[in-house]
């Protein structure tokens, strides 16, 4: 019979799937607001299956838990792994608060 040490100390390094060597530099969580009353929220869906049934009830749902707030439920054009610059810049210039997320 042989003993297995299961106190060993394993490391672990995660690999970019892209194959970059780059490291990619934290942001900081923004300041939480203090209320949704006259603010703007982005409410962003991936394509992925189901998604924006989610994000649409959600969105349709938002106002009547926070009065006041103005909801714009947008589709991301392109899949999750791409960018979107002009989606963003949408969303910095014009967004108070972002909810983006699948369904799937």
């Amino acid at each position: 019979m042989e003993l297995i040490n299961l106190e060993k100390k394993f490391t672990y390094a995660v690999m970019n799937p892209l194959g970059e060597s780059s490291q990619a530099e934290p942001v900081p969580l923004t300041k939480r607001l203090a209320g949704l009353n006259g603010k703007v929220v982005y409410c962003v869906s991936q394509i992925i299956m189901g998604s924006e049934i989610f994000i649409e009830k959600m969105a349709a749902l938002l106002p009547e838990y926070a009065p006041g707030v103005k909801v714009k439920c947008v589709r991301k054009p392109a899949a999750y792994m791409t960018d979107d610059p002009e989606l963003w810049d949408e969303i910095a210039a014009e967004a108070d608060a972002v909810i983006y997320g699948c369904g799937a």
